[in-house]
């Protein structure tokens, strides 16, 4: 009996010995954090919404608070960046410079990027070459959507908002507040290409995984005076919940479609600016490919139907040694026979490891 509980207690402490060293690996699985990727940069277009008939002749702009909610979205993106003008902007033309275009990036950057500049010996206003110039810049896609019904449900038959078939009758409303129990939204989203307009993603949320209680008094005079009401409701959070849907499935169709990839602003012989910086999350020590792609015009480049373009080797390789706002700088690595043109896309080779945070003990 004596050896039989031994045999027992060692078989008890080994299975509790293996569940320990489980639940430590599974422990550090979970603190382990994603692998960093680099945002795109998108540019947003519109989000088309017909406007909410409300009782007694009230109306609401839902299209003008679905296009506010977007941009927040997009912000907050830990897969977009999201750019409200282009890098290089035209500008009247001075006497006393003669440019008629400058970089427009954030003032901290354009302070080192004049800097590097001067160090080089170039001159600090963009330079192009001509087959790559009108690539600069576009974004790596454009998003826009439509809101295809938007719905709020109360007890005794009350819905206002639209649908499928269009606006929802509510002649027969004649109260000014009224309890609404369900609201829920579809919509459909896509990303397009900025030169063709081609289908890159697309996303569709439809009403049944958007249906939340609310259970809230809608007060019809303050949502005819304005948006601020609204953000005050719960209808809020459910539209901001079925963007996000939306444009979560955007990014799903792009990253299993289309790499990243950037463009090269200018050049510095020893070094190349590249378009993007903290705000694609990039870090001193990656390390990118330059590509000078052939790109297939109808006619003239860059004033012609665009067809495409590729290549299969890289002319460069950098590594950043300095990341900005929206611009970074790499030191050139790697050269091959041919140099990098401005406009050149960029690709990612390797990012740089991430630097554990330190614990306190």
């Amino acid at each position: 009996m004596g050896s039989r509980n031994l045999i027992k207690n060692a078989l008890k402490g080994g299975l509790m010995l293996s569940s320990a060293a489980l639940m430590m690996g599974n422990q550090s699985c979970e603190q382990k954090p994603a692998p960093r990727e680099l945002k795109r940069i998108v540019e947003m277009g519109k989000i088309v919404a017909p406007a909410i008939q409300l009782p007694r002749g009230g109306r609401f702009d839902f299209q003008y608070v679905s296009n506010q909610q977007v941009y927040a979205i997009l912000q907050n993106s830990e897969h977009f960046a999201l750019r409200y003008a282009p890098p290089v902007i035209d500008v009247p033309l001075t006497s006393s410079t003669g440019d008629t275009q400058v970089v427009n990036v954030t003032s901290n950057d354009r302070v080192m990027m004049r800097a590097f500049a001067a160090n080089a010996g170039v001159s600090e206003k963009p330079q192009y070459s001509k087959d790559a110039e009108c690539l600069i810049n576009l974004p790596n896609a454009r998003i826009a959507g439509s809101v295809n019904a938007f719905e709020m449900i109360g007890g005794a038959g009350v819905q206002i908002g639209f649908n499928a078939a269009g606006p929802i009758d509510v002649a027969g409303l004649t109260g000014l507040g009224f309890d609404i129990e369900w609201a829920q939204l579809a919509l459909s989203m896509m990303a397009t290409h900025p030169l063709t307009n081609g289908l890159l993603a697309a996303g569709n949320v439809t009403s049944k995984q958007t249906k939340t209680r609310v259970n809230f008094t809608l007060d019809v005079g303050a949502f005819s005076i304005g948006p601020s009401a609204y953000y005050q409701t719960p209808l809020a959070k459910v539209t901001s919940s079925a963007l996000k849907k939306g444009v979560d499935a955007i990014y799903d169709g792009l990253k299993d479609k289309e790499e990243w990839y950037s463009r090269v602003l200018m050049d510095h012989d020893s070094h190349l600016v590249i378009l993007g910086g903290k705000n694609v999350n990039a870090k001193v020590g990656d390390q990118f490919n330059i590509y000078n792609e052939l790109y297939y015009w109808e006619g003239d480049p860059c004033n012609s139907k665009y067809y495409g373009g590729g290549a299969s080797t890289p002319v460069a390789t950098i590594e950043l040694d300095w990341v900005g706002d929206e611009v970074s700088r790499g030191k050139v690595i790697n050269q091959g026979d041919e140099n990098p043109v401005l406009g050149a896309k960029v690709k990612i080779l390797k990012l740089a490891p991430d630097t554990p945070a330190k614990t306190s003990k």
